[in-house]
């Protein structure tokens, strides 16, 4: 893709979105500041992510790069309460982790050009520019304001305020020990593998992942661990209060989750779960939990105001798509832009092929989602929900490659 002129863009959000965004308009010529609220660097925020040809593709138009990007395990195993294995799939797949991606991606775009401890406050258009405000009295002006800062958006809440995302009624509890300090018993029967556990409306799921800076180098390695659990929203709200006694709305930051909380969850797991992932999930120095919402918003265009990633729309995790949708609305958006000098052309375009995607991708996720027996409203949800209850589709369905085309 090649720029014809030079035009400014402001991307809100220093994570995936942001960072795909600027990447990519940067390759057309355009110069692109990220603007992330957090005053430190984004490391250790994430776990794993499992990688889809979309996204390698996406990396690659980056410049960004796959180099060291995960590893590659070679099987899927399903297995039962006792821990021996039920099922046993050939499923080669590459396995990365967040902040593997973030350190790709901080790589493409130059230092100069990102900027922390900017706090996004409102934003003013007068129909060829934006005018950005951020705390403290900062301002940016540029050609285009990408609001790419995740599910609780605050560009998304000055334009579409009435978009909200949909608690789904479960959270995931997760964390990622190290190699070196899982059971012997652990490291030769689940760690080489992506494995399932599947009791009656719960999913535990676990892959190896790189350790920390990136390590690769067996025994340095880390195992990302999600147990999904189902909870209604009473049971969420007070899931919700902190160590400090604050009522969070959302979530609650990782340091803060309450110690009885944590004490709660390790005596259910010695009551539920198989000896290795029981021993997976006591060797993590402080789970944490994240509840499940989606949404998909029906409009991505405002002015010269435009959501990207999950501030556009996010799905429920069982497709591990997140980063990748990310990186296909990036790359959607600059081949737009380098498609038509008028940037208003451009931005419809962008919208019109980016949000049926995301509504697809919600969709999706929602019937994935029927597994846990929650929330079954249709036919279509039940007939979906006896399907998934047979292990084996399970492995068949979650965070496969090529989903979109299937």
């Amino acid at each position: 893709m090649h720029g014809r002129t030079a035009r400014r863009a402001v991307a809100i959000g220093g994570s995936m979105s942001g960072l795909f965004a600027a990447a990519f308009l940067r390759k057309i010529g355009w110069q692109v500041d990220v603007f992330e609220r957090s005053p430190v660097e984004l490391v250790g925020r994430g776990a794993g992510i499992t990688t889809h040809p979309e996204l390698l593709e996406a990396l690659e138009l980056s410049g960004a790069g796959t180099r060291d990007l995960g590893i590659t395990v070679e099987r899927r195993i399903a297995i039962d309460r006792k821990g021996h294995v039920i099922a046993d799939k050939p499923f080669p797949q590459m396995l990365t982790s967040w902040d593997r991606l973030q350190r790709l991606l901080r790589d493409a775009v130059p230092a100069e050009n990102y900027h922390l401890g900017c706090n996004f406050e409102r934003a003013e258009q007068d129909g060829s520019e934006v005018v950005v405000h951020f705390t403290g009295g900062r301002r940016e002006r540029a050609d285009l304001l990408i609001g790419g800062d995740g599910i609780r958006s605050g560009v998304r809440a000055q334009v579409a305020p009435e978009v909200q995302p949909i608690y789904a009624g479960y959270y995931i509890w997760r964390g990622a020990p190290n190699e070196a300090d899982l059971a012997p018993e652990t490291l030769e029967s689940i760690f080489p593998c992506f494995t399932f556990y599947l009791p009656e409306r719960q999913q535990v799921i676990g892959y190896p992942i790189a350790g920390f800076d990136n390590d690769l180098r067996p025994g340095r390695r880390r195992y990302n661990f999600i147990w999904y659990r189902v909870g209604d929203a009473a049971t969420l709200r007070e899931m919700c209060v902190d160590e400090n006694g604050h009522q969070h709305e959302y979530s609650v930051p990782p340091p803060l989750v309450r110690e009885d909380l944590i004490a709660r969850l390790h005596a259910d797991a010695r009551r539920e779960l198989p000896p290795a992932f029981l021993d997976t999930l006591m060797k993590i120095e402080r789970p944490f939990f994240t509840p499940i919402y989606d949404f998909s918003a029906p409009r991505l265009v405002f002015g010269r105001i435009i959501l990207l990633g999950d501030a556009a729309s996010s799905a429920r995790p069982h497709m591990g798509f997140g980063v990748s949708k990310a990186g296909d609305d990036a790359r959607a958006l600059a081949e737009a832009l380098a498609d038509h000098d008028d940037i208003d052309r451009a931005l419809a375009q962008y919208q019109a092929r980016r949000v049926a995607v995301g509504d697809r991708i919600m969709m999706h996720g929602r019937k994935l989602g029927t597994h846990l027996g929650v929330d079954l409203r249709t036919d279509e949800d039940r007939a979906m929900w006896k399907m998934l209850q047979d292990y084996r589709a399970m492995m068949d369905w979650i965070a496969v490659p090529n989903f979109l085309v299937a």
